[in-house]
């Protein structure tokens, strides 16, 4: 049953995102958003034999429920986040669903410019494994907590990327980050968490040279840092490196098609060195090609 839920949550995310449609009451102003995630990844920041497929889906749902203040509303959502790989353990293949609430606090505040994208959000959220190795210790309800309750802050913007490109009016750079600071309190691990996960990832890049007006290809650099209380080494690392991205749609037609929808899918491939901050591991790089797209995000 939870995979059909899953599987209305990412579709209505996707039709969300791209009609933009509203209830007739602005109050109540449907939103969402999807990303999907697939790439071939030689580490895993644990093992330095992994090289397996991994593919992750995000996708929330929601309404603008009760205006705060400047443009700032609670908004109530619905979400699911998904792992599958190749490799069978547990932790690689999993369905995360529940529901959670976010505010805006600074949108329509023009004077913090980008912080306009901040959001603080607080979740409750259970997961489902749809993959088992014979030394995962799943079975066991008592080893692994199947739910999680989360609340912190997150941030997703881009800089210098607007909706359709021509060689003529595009900027050389650009820019995007994701960041996020939570408390958790068992992060679906072994017994209590209670403490903080911070992820930043910053990546700058610029626009190389562009076919036929459509396909961009775009160097860029790269940092993924994740950061927590404990001392796991794959809890606290840094992994930095430089990639090539393809964006086939970017320039919102092909063969005079209008394919506008499809202009954030990205191809790319990425070269890394990971540095530990507490722990340490015998993983001392990462090599990852595949595919990346989003809309509403």
């Amino acid at each position: 049953m939870k995979k059909y839920v899953c599987f209305i949550l990412v579709i209505s995310a996707l039709l969300f995102s791209c009609a933009g449609t509203s209830f007739a009451f602005e109050l109540f102003e449907p939103w969402g958003y999807v990303w999907l995630y697939g790439a071939n990844h030689q580490t895993n920041i644990e093992r330095d034999d992994f090289n397996s497929l991994v593919g992750r889906v995000e996708a929330r749902i929601g309404v603008d429920l009760l205006p705060l203040w400047a443009q700032a509303s609670l908004q109530p959502y619905v979400a699911y986040y998904g792992v599958m790989s190749s490799d069978e353990h547990s932790w690689n293949n999993n369905g995360v669903t529940g529901f959670g609430f976010q505010v805006m606090p600074l949108l329509g505040v023009d004077a913090v410019g980008w912080l306009q994208d901040l959001k603080v959000y607080w979740e409750s959220v259970s997961i489902q494994y749809t993959g088992r190795d014979e030394s995962d210790p799943i079975d066991n309800p008592d080893v692994l907590e199947d739910t999680d309750t989360r609340f912190g802050l997150e941030i997703w913007h881009k800089w210098n990327q607007p909706a359709q490109y021509s060689v003529e009016n595009r900027q050389l750079l650009w820019g995007e980050l994701w960041g996020q600071f939570s408390f958790r309190e068992t992060n679906f691990g072994y017994g209590r968490f209670d403490t903080y996960m911070f992820y930043l990832q910053p990546k700058f890049g610029f626009y190389g040279w562009m076919l036929f007006n459509t396909l961009s290809f775009e160097p860029y650099f790269k940092a993924d840092l994740v950061m927590s209380g404990k001392d796991f080494a794959y809890q606290n690392n840094i992994a930095y490196g430089a990639g090539l991205r393809l964006r086939p749609f970017h320039g919102g037609t092909l063969f005079n098609l209008d394919v506008r929808a499809l202009k954030e899918f990205k191809l790319f491939i990425e070269a890394l060195a990971v540095t530990y901050l507490k722990d340490t591991s015998e993983v001392s790089h990462d090599f990852r090609f595949g595919f990346d797209f989003s809309l509403g995000r």
